[in-house]
């Protein structure tokens, strides 16, 4: 602990300060020991004290020793007190030992080597002791085996920048491992090389021994590729050659290299490190002491405790420079001198690439013809490809198809709706193709925070001359971009022809343009295939823009649409919370006004949120259901207002219809309010009537619509129960009784489709046996049931004649028992033919009784159409 202080913090922080509060105490003891001038101030803490001061400056620490340290607080405050009963000579608790080697087990990292060391022995021989030796004191001079640079001819050009802040981080040792990343050939060995060589010469750097191993199996010639004879190929054989850079005859393995650079400040370069596996390369980090400090370079990176650099091509005037000064000393005179135009056309053509730079001129320099050697690549481009893309799974060649199939630079998100990889397995792969440098993340020009992936120069030409995808590929690729553009299109037009039409996906920017194309297809798919696969479109969805309150939206309402009632109110309510302005809110209060007040059967929070809508839009669409869920929650005479109001300002037909049935209904349900609830059925009549007449001037004028026809015949119903009630007589409702009956045999082929046509026989006779109904009122009934090809001789055949018994009586209504309906069929006195008294004055429970019955909506008790009492009184 004591070492790794010194290391990590009091390296790089002053006693006092990294000390703090244990400062005075520790130089008092460092005062009174006559060592003190060759020790650390370290030596004087105790195991507690070190122990806080490491984790009061994790942040200087390796991240693994941080985290570490920080998560086994609690095992080191069960380790001290078993420590100080050992340093003061206090007897042990029985579970001192068991508690101390538990404790120190805890501690796994690299760091603890000695008390792994000491734990492994204690379990192979309780009875062992350690002895514990000095370190051996830090040489005078750096031990290194670097090798020649091969850009000695040229110099390195245009990285600069990226040495200063690789050899920056060696310096500081803050690092454990570094990996120069980047395609074949864009110098990433010529950077570790350059760097290692100026940590060398340093005077204040803290490494004794830099050893330097490559990888490399072959390399790129102007007649190919040739291997390279001897060249180590896996990390065994790169222990090997590291021990004996250090030890000429060493031919040990990894683990006693690790006990061989043990104690020793090492550098370790291994260059092309994608030659191998990443489990042999975590074996080897973990294998060495945490006195190695490493520096990789790979194509691929190995994606675990790396402080990743990545090497990009170089810069044009770099490029050009390099093009110029190589062709120079390869005596190539005549493209030294080239113009700068053309050198810029043909460095552009060679992707700005050291090596593919250096290839072209040593292939001109060999004879071959300038022209034939820019446009046929293919053999520096399996050079600097072809092992990245062999390694690579199926899934990121899939996305490397799709970069080359667009020909230009996309999103994630675009991505994602050209190919059914699911979103994780998509990160992955995008992930790898990065790492490989296959792909490049450029910020969008619209907005930094999101990226767009462009495929490397090095990876087009590859795949135009290498390896080019099946045409089919590339044709539904293709496909699929035709349609997500299409489908956007469609996505503006819903928006301006409806803006609060389902499909009307709306979007903050451009980047949620593919999720609402998700979002579309959920729709869709809900109506055509049902919500399975319409949720897996939403999960999809979710998954790329999870802060974006449409995913809620469109869930919600294709749950709702499915009858999944809880579910569909809490993502409305989610949708709510993620709503990112006035307008977003008044969209989703839109919908959740309709769900809550339709599938919920919560109208009155439902009216809230229409309120709310409204007021943001103000339009008909808006009004029209404010009108109608005010109407659903007995506010009849404002939620006219609305209907009205959609109404007249309506430029949709289907809108205006909806409005207009809204209104029928309106006056229908006050109707049988100031019949049922307030006793004034001539005024109950009149807003029948004023319903029925509003809807049959539409009908009128050819209308066609169910919804409104049926609307139409619950007014006229409402007019014929009011009409033949008992006590109610005018003039004025029985033509309007009359007008009703015209339109409906006027207009009869437009009623027949309606829900509640089949009802009509029952009321018609309730017209014809009611004894005040005028004469013209019965021809037209009697018209109606002709039409209908119904037979009015008798009562009995306006439906099936049942006989059955009155097993309930309330005075104004009862229920019949028959086998037929288990729950009884309701009767309002009304029904009763020729009932001689008022029903309050009379018992019918238990007469038998004749009657015909019309089926009920579902779950609803049927209805009697008419009654006739078997015996009555004085027959």
């Amino acid at each position: 602990m004591r070492g790794i202080l010194d290391r990590y913090v009091l390296e790089y922080i002053s006693d006092e300060d990294a000390l703090g509060n244990n400062f005075d105490k520790a130089n008092l003891r460092r005062a009174a020991d006559d060592r003190s001038a060759s020790l650390s101030i370290s030596a004087f803490l105790d195991l507690q004290e070190a122990y806080d001061v490491l984790n009061r400056h994790r942040e200087v620490l390796p991240e693994e020793l941080g985290t570490e340290l920080r998560k086994n607080t609690a095992l080191l405050n069960q380790l001290v007190p078993i420590r100080n009963r050992v340093m003061h000579g206090r007897p042990l608790q029985p579970s001192d030992a068991e508690n101390a080697v538990a404790s120190c087990s805890g501690f796994t990292t690299r760091y603890w080597k000695a008390v792994k060391e000491t734990l492994d022995h204690l379990a192979a021989d309780p009875a062992w002791e350690p002895a514990f030796e000095r370190q051996a004191k830090r040489t005078e001079k750096i031990l290194h085996n670097l090798p020649l640079p091969e850009y000695d001819e040229t110099g390195l050009f245009g990285r600069s920048t990226h040495c200063k802040k690789v050899a920056s981080y060696l310096l500081k040792r803050r690092e454990p491992i570094i990996t120069i990343t980047g395609e074949g050939g864009i110098g990433k060995t010529a950077l570790a090389l350059e760097v290692a060589n100026n940590v060398l010469d340093d005077p204040d750097s803290p490494y004794e021994c830099i050893l330097w191993v490559s990888l490399k199996t072959e390399r790129l010639t102007a007649n190919g590729v040739v291997e390279i004879s001897g060249a180590v190929a896996d990390i065994t054989g790169a222990a090997s050659a590291l021990g004996r850079a250090v030890v000429n005859d060493f031919a040990g393995s990894t683990a006693d290299l690790a006990e061989m650079l043990d104690g020793i400040e090492t550098l370790l370069v291994i260059d092309n490190l994608e030659t191998v596996n990443g489990a042999e390369v975590l074996s080897l980090y973990e294998t060495l002491p945490p006195s190695v400090t490493f520096l990789f370079t790979s194509r691929v990176g190995i994606g675990q405790f790396e402080r990743k650099i990545e090497l990009g091509p170089l810069e044009d005037r770099d490029a050009d420079s390099l093009f110029r000064r190589f062709a120079k000393e390869r005596g190539v005179e005549r493209f030294a001198t080239l113009k700068p135009e053309l050198v810029r056309q043909i460095v552009s053509q060679l992707r700005n690439s050291p090596l593919a730079i250096r290839w072209y001129l040593l292939s001109v320099a060999a004879g071959e013809r300038p022209d034939l050697a820019l446009s046929s690549q293919e053999i520096l481009l399996e050079f600097c490809v072809r092992s990245v893309y062999e390694r690579m799974d199926v899934q990121p060649k899939v996305i490397l198809g799709i970069l080359f199939a667009l020909d230009r630079d996309t999103s994630f998100d675009e991505l994602a709706i050209l190919t059914d990889i699911l979103v994780d397995d998509l990160r992955r792969a995008v992930h790898s193709l990065l790492n490989g440098s296959m792909v490049n993340l450029e910020p969008d020009s619209k907005t930094e925070l999101v990226s767009r992936i462009r495929l490397t120069e090095a990876a087009r030409g590859f795949l135009r001359k290498v390896e080019p995808p099946q045409g089919a590929f590339v044709e539904q690729v293709l496909r699929r971009e035709l349609e997500f553009r299409k489908s956007d299109e469609h996505r503006r037009a819903d928006q301006q022809a409806r803006q609060l039409a389902p499909n009307s996906v709306r979007v903050r920017s451009d980047f949620d343009k593919p999720t609402a194309h998700l979002l579309r297809l959920a729709l869709l798919a809900s109506r055509k295939s049902g919500t399975g696969d319409a949720l897996k479109l939403t999960e999809k969805a979710r998954s790329l823009n999870p802060e974006y309150w449409e995913v809620d939206r469109v869930e919600a309402f294709i749950a709702s649409s499915a009858g999944q009632v809880e579910q569909a109110t809490a993502l409305y309510r989610s949708a709510l919370r993620k709503a990112d302005g006035e307008e977003s809110a008044a969209v989703i209060a839109y919908y959740f006004a309709g769900h809550l007040a339709r599938k919920a059967h919560d109208v009155e929070t439902g009216i809230e949120f229409a309120r709310q809508a409204h007021e943001h839009f103000d339009t008909a669409e808006t009004a029209q259901q404010l009108g109608s869920m005010l109407v659903w929650g007995h506010e009849i005479e404002e939620g006219q207002e609305y209907l009205i109001s959609a109404f007249e300002e309506a430029e949709d037909g289907r809108l205006r219809l909806i409005a207009l049935t809204g209104l029928v209904d309106s006056w229908t349900r006050w109707a049988e309010r100031l019949w049922k609830i307030d006793k004034r059925p001539l005024e109950a009549a009149r807003s029948a009537y004023t319903g029925f007449s509003l809807g049959a001037r539409e009908v009128a004028a050819g209308t066609v619509d169910v919804r409104l026809t049926n609307s139409l015949l619950e007014s006229a119903y409402m007019l014929i129960r009011v009409t033949t009630s008992a006590g109610v007589e005018s003039e004025k409702l029985t033509r309007e009784v009359e007008e009703a009956m015209n339109v409906i045999l006027t207009h009869r082929t437009l009623f027949l489709n309606a829900k509640l046509w089949v009802r009509l026989p029952g009321f018609i006779g309730m017209l014809l046996r009611h004894s005040r109904v005028a004469l013209p009122v019965k021809a037209l009934c009697t018209a109606i049931l002709r039409a209908n090809e119904v037979d009015v001789a008798e009562p009995g055949v306006l439906g099936e004649v049942l006989i059955g018994r009155v097993s309930a009586w309330r005075g104004t209504f009862g229920f019949i028992s028959h086998p037929r309906y288990p729950d009884g069929v309701f009767f309002p006195a009304s029904a009763i033919e020729g009932l001689l008294e008022r029903g309050e004055n009379i018992d019918l429970k238990g007469q038998e009784i004749q009657f015909s019955a019309t089926p009920s909506d579902k779950d609803a008790r049927p209805r009697a159409d008419w009654v006739r009492l078997a015996i009555q009184g004085g027959d």
